[in-house]
Order: C-alpha cells, then sequence, then structure tokens
C-alpha cells in the first residue's frame, strides 16, 4: 500500500550541482584512475556446474593445492553438499572424513541473503593439482553455486575495465595481472565472461595490443566481443608456476554494464546570459537511441588576465530536450563565478562527460569543448563580486519553503533510518530513536545509488516530513548523500545536527558486489570501480555533510568469504579502507561488529551507545 501511494507523489526536483575551481584542480570531482578502483583477488575461484549422475548430481573441478590450503563452497544448499577430493589421478575420499572435521559454516552476508559458505581446511603435503568433487544428493540441492580456493601462498590478482564507460561494439578490455613476492613464470591469464544467458571464455595476452601497456610486463588483457552488452559478470583467471613447480591460481572476479550506444556530442556548446545572473549553457547531441534521462557535466574553464583558469564545475540529471534526431541540455550557474576567476575573455569547457545515471558509466565525453558566447565582461555593479564560500551557500541553500509544506500542510521535521542494498527486513532498534521518524523499508531490493534516493525522498514526503535528517547502514549512506547533491528535498531544511549520518557504507565500493548474477543482481555503484566513478560526481560541500562510522570485527573474521575477497581491517562485507569518504567527517573505526546478523560478531546497528549518539546528534 505504501508503495502504491508513493507513486501519487513526484520525484524529488534535479537541481544544477556546482562545485568550485578548488575541486576541480584536486581532482574531487574528475573521473577516477582506473587501476586506482580495481578488484583484488586472494583465491581461485570456480563456478559449479551439477550434471546429473546415476543417483545424484555431480560437479567437478581441479583446484591447485599448496601447503595450508582451504576450499569454500558458496550457495543457498553449500551446507548440504558432499565433498570428495584427491590428487589428480588418485581415487576420491570424502572430504569430511579425510579431515575428520566438520566444514566451518557462515552466513554470506546482505550481499548474498541465504547463501551460505562453508569451509574445509586442508594441509596439503604434496603440492599440485587435485580432483574436487561436489555431490548434491537431491535434485532440490542443486542449485547455483562457486568454489573459493585459496592456498599458502601470499599471491593476489587485480583485475580493472580499462574505460569508464563500455559501449557494445566499441573497443573495451579487461587487464588483470598477479601481486606476488615469489617468483613465478609460465604465466598466463584468461576470460570468462557471462551477459544475457550466454557465456564466453577468451584468452587474455600480454603482448601490448591487448590495451595491456607494454609487451612482457605482467600485464594482460583481452578486448570484449562486440555482440557482449548489458549487465556482465567477468572472472579474470591468472595462473603461474613457483620455482619448485607447484601452480599458483588467483580469479578476480568484476560486474559492469555494457550499454548500447546512446548519443553523440555535436563538441559545441552556447552560453546565454540570463535575468537573473545566472548563465546558462546548451548542449547538443545526435541521439543514436532514444532519449532518456541522463546526467551530463562539465568543468567551465574562463580565460583572461591570469590566462586559463577553471570557474566551476556543474552537473545536472536532467530529461533532454528534443527536436528529431537532436538533443540538447542545459547547464546554469551563478555568473559570478566566472567574476571570481576573472574572466575577460572566450569561455571553455573541459572534461565533458554523459553518464548514466543507474551505473554512472560514461557514454559519451569530450576532453575540451570551445562555448559560443560573446566575450565575458564583468557586470558593472562590482559589488556582485563574493566569495567561493558565499556563492556556494547560495547554489546549495533551498529555494523557498519546501513545496510540499506551503501553507497546506504543517511543518514537521523527522529522521529517516533507511537500510542498505537487499535489506530483507528493518534493521534499526526502533526503541533506540525517537519521534517522529521514519523506517525506510524497500526490501530485497536492486536499487541504484539515484533510483535509492530518489525513494527515499518520496518517502520522507509520504511520511509528512517537511524536513529531515538520515541515518543510513550500508548502502543508505550513498543514497542519501546523491539526495542531498543531485536533488532538492526536505533533507535539505535539516537543522540542528548532523545532517547525514552513515554506519558501514561503501562509499569506494565493495568487491563482493562483483560476484555475480543472483539474489538481488549486480549493482554497478556497490563495485569498486562504479563506486569511484559515482563519487567523482560529488563535490566537498556535500561531503562536508555526512558523518560516517567505520566498523570491523576484532579478531576472528566476520565470516569466511570476506576472508578471501577483502583486505584486513573489514566488517564481512566493507573494507575500513573503501568505507572512507574523503572530504566528510569521519567519526571513527569501531571493532568488535560486523556488517549484519548471522556473521561472527554482533550487527553494527545494534550498537546502542552509537545509536544513542545518533539520535541525539541528528539534524531534522
Amino acid at each position: 500500500m505504501l508503495a502504491a501511494l508513493a507513486l501519487a507523489f513526484q520525484a524529488p526536483a534535479p537541481r544544477d550541482v556546482i562545485a568550485p575551481p578548488e575541486d576541480i584542480l584536486a581532482s574531487i570531482v574528475r573521473l577516477p584512475d582506473l587501476e586506482a578502483c580495481s578488484s583484488i583477488s586472494k583465491a581461485a575461484i570456480e563456478s559449479l556446474r551439477f550434471v546429473r549422475a546415476s543417483s545424484d548430481w555431480q560437479a567437478e573441478f581441479t583446484a591447485h593445492l599448496d601447503g595450508e590450503s582451504a576450499l569454500t563452497l558458496l550457495s543457498p544448499s553449500a551446507a548440504r553438499w558432499r565433498v570428495l577430493a584427491a590428487p589428480a589421478g588418485m581415487p576420491l575420499r570424502d572430504l569430511d572424513a579425510r579431515t575428520s572435521q566438520l566444514p566451518q559454516l557462515d552466513l554470506a552476508g546482505d550481499f548474498l541473503p541465504g547463501f551460505v559458505s562453508a569451509r574445509r581446511e586442508l594441509r596439503v603435503v604434496s603440492s599440485g593439482p587435485w580432483t574436487v568433487r561436489v555431490i548434491a544428493s537431491s535434485a532440490s540441492d542443486v542449485d547455483v553455486g562457486w568454489a573459493l580456493v585459496s592456498d599458502g601462498n601470499a599471491a593476489r590478482a587485480r583485475a580493472w575495465l580499462q574505460t569508464h564507460g563500455a559501449l557494445r561494439g566499441e573497443p573495451a578490455a579487461v587487464v588483470a595481472r598477479m601481486e606476488s613476492e615469489l617468483s613465478l613464470h609460465g604465466l598466463e591469464a584468461w576470460l570468462e565472461l557471462e551477459w544475457a544467458g550466454r557465456t564466453s571464455t577468451l584468452r587474455m595476452r600480454d603482448d601490448g595490443l591487448h590495451d595491456d601497456r607494454l609487451a612482457g610486463d605482467g600485464l594482460f588483457g583481452a578486448w570484449l566481443p562486440s555482440e557482449v552488452v548489458g549487465e556482465v559478470v567477468a572472472r579474470a583467471h591468472l595462473s603461474g608456476l613457483k620455482p619448485r613447480g607447484a601452480r599458483v591460481q588467483r580469479s578476480v572476479p568484476l560486474a559492469f554494464h555494457v550499454h548500447e550506444p546512446k548519443l553523440a556530442l555535436d563538441g559545441v556548446a552556447e552560453a546565454t546570459r540570463l535575468a537573473d545572473g545566472r548563465v546558462e549553457l546548451t548542449l547538443g547531441a545526435l541521439l543514436l537511441d532514444a532519449p532518456e534521462r541522463l546526467q551530463v557535466s562539465a568543468e567551465v574553464w574562463a580565460h583572461g588576465s591570469r590566462g586559463s583558469v577553471p570557474a566551476c564545475w556543474v552537473s545536472r540529471i536532467q530529461e533532454p530536450e528534443v527536436d528529431g534526431r537532436r538533443a540538447r541540455w542545459r547547464l546554469r550557474f551563478d555568473e559570478r563565478w566566472l567574476e571570481l576567476a576573472g574572466a575577460n575573455g572566450t569561455l571553455e569547457l573541459r572534461n565533458v562527460r554523459v553518464q548514466d545515471p543507474d551505473t554512472s558509466s560514461v557514454l559519451a565525453s569530450l576532453s575540451s569543448m570551445p562555448v559560443l558566447a560573446p566575450p565575458h565582461a564583468p557586470r558593472a555593479a562590482s559589488a556582485s563580486l563574493t566569495s567561493a564560500a558565499a556563492l556556494l551557500a547560495q547554489a546549495t541553500q533551498p529555494v523557498g519553503p519546501f513545496p510540499a509544506f506551503s501553507g497546506e500542510r504543517p511543518i514537521q521535521p523527522g529522521l529517516v533510518l533507511t537500510h542498505g542494498y537487499c535489506s530483507t527486513g528493518s534493521i534499526w532498534p526502533a526503541a533506540q530513536f525517537t519521534q517522529p521518524k521514519y523506517a525506510f523499508l524497500d526490501l530485497s531490493a536492486n536499487r541504484s545509488h539515484d533510483q535509492f534516493a530518489q525513494l527515499i525522498g518520496s518517502r520522507a514526503d509520504l511520511a509528512g516530513f517537511s524536513s529531515f535528517g538520515v541515518v543510513g547502514h550500508s548502502q543508505g549512506g550513498c543514497a542519501a548523500l546523491h539526495l542531498f547533491t543531485y536533488y532538492t528535498s526536505g533533507l535539505d531544511h535539516a537543522t540542528g545536527g548532523r545532517r547525514i549520518q552513515s554506519l558501514a557504507t561503501p562509499y569506494q565500493g565493495r568487491p563482493l558486489a562483483s560476484l555475480g548474477f543472483f539474489t538481488c543482481g549486480t549493482n554497478s555503484n556497490l563495485t569498486p570501480s562504479g563506486a569511484a566513478t559515482w563519487l567523482a560526481g560529488i563535490p566537498t560541500w556535500a561531503r562536508a555533510e555526512v558523518s560516517y562510522w567505520t566498523t570491523s570485527n576484532s579478531g576472528s573474521a566476520c565470516n569466511v568469504l570476506a576472508s578471501l575477497l577483502l583486505a584486513d581491517p573489514e566488517d564481512g562485507t566493507v573494507e575500513r579502507s573503501r568505507g572512507q569518504l574523503p572530504g566528510a567527517n569521519s567519526m571513527g573505526h569501531v571493532t568488535g561488529w560486523c556488517h549484519t546478523t548471522g556473521m561472527s560478531q554482533p550487527a553494527g546497528y545494534l550498537d546502542a551507545t552509537r545509536n544513542a549518539q545518533m539520535n541525539a546528534e541528528a539534524a531534522r
């Protein structure tokens, strides 16, 4: 009923997002280095594909084991599977009987609700290939699943997509390399791809011809086939030999979106002075697909006595104006940014980009674009000149009273409590937060930050809040920051404390988001590369309104799976390093808590002391 009612309320109105020249020069609002937001793995990953045997179902693969090794099965049915294993060519034996130990069972976490990881420890005397057979005794236990194989070698693999936006039919490569203190030789790599029900396996090459830099430099690459489109799950596998002959194998999961080509930018912008003291930029493009809502961003550079200097960065999520196959987008900013930059000549746009607001993928870009306009001259009233801080304050302040509360509805401040990705229920203890409050629920859902943000704004409106602060867990923190940055809502009007407070939020992504197509599905905004691209659209003034906590286990891992794909310290889902939001207010790192319930230690959102602090300090 609530979801149906929400449809009757308008989505939050988008606004022009302004960033000062300092954010440009510090690369805050520029696209990130691709390698810096790569994914890392310390294990080999095998997809389990079951076939019918005489009385059961079996999946078989080869695992390379060396010294202290472990085999972890991941599936909703993992706890009920039998595992047989032996060195290649030897008779298979029941692994649990061989080790005389039951497997260690853990819940996978909120990114894979219902999934169980079953870990079996192995001490391998004779290193080498092993045959592993996983057996499901009934058809109901034949389920999607993976096997993760770890060994005693301190080697890891790194992989990334070599573009900020992959378009079908245009060159795009996945690259990967092995990082190890071992002297590995005979390195080789291959890439598995899954998309639209199809699969493909490609050899990755270190020849300098596959976007892999130089031949023989240890970086392997593979071009995506031209037919790949839509959501893609990939695994880059790397393998090498130790000096004594044991093989070391690692697999890096990646998830990304390949878009259909949608537009081609004209390459020229027009500028118009508006009566209200703003400059309007009009950017045009040829549409190659149906028009849709997109995010358009550009750096505004001014030419004057100091040479060419940045004036401001401007961005907006908007529907284009369409005339046949032509489309236009408009961006607006206060003319006084040009005065502060000392502009007295021509204008130029740099690093222009058009992005899909749900994946942050770059659909079109130009490094430079001339602006057709008369040379800029400051207005006669020099008193209009002000500071960048004052201009930002004006650009980000609410415009008048919140429209839904203009006389007909009472002024009602409140607090919104949000869960994260794919949540299966309410998480914040109700008694620890005071009224008026609204517990946001969007159960078992996979939303982009943009979709999530709009839903928070609409639901808060529906709850009757004229202003509100947000306490967000996991992705809920990102969604609140996105709402505050790109839309007008009651969050703008919150006063008296911390506007956005977040706990265990993956502002810089989480590698586990790249694992694959199941449960609630992949989410580009939560992968390391997708998160970094999204974060490049969040100015410092918006980040400064966030107060955030990070958490981790104390001693034992929160779950088995995280220890293979995450770097310590971590909370079973989010690494402390990826939970940082540069430019925001870090409230500290607390140990002894995990990301969600069902892990080795309590969920961080159950910490009554921290909850009392967030409740007391929240803006409303």
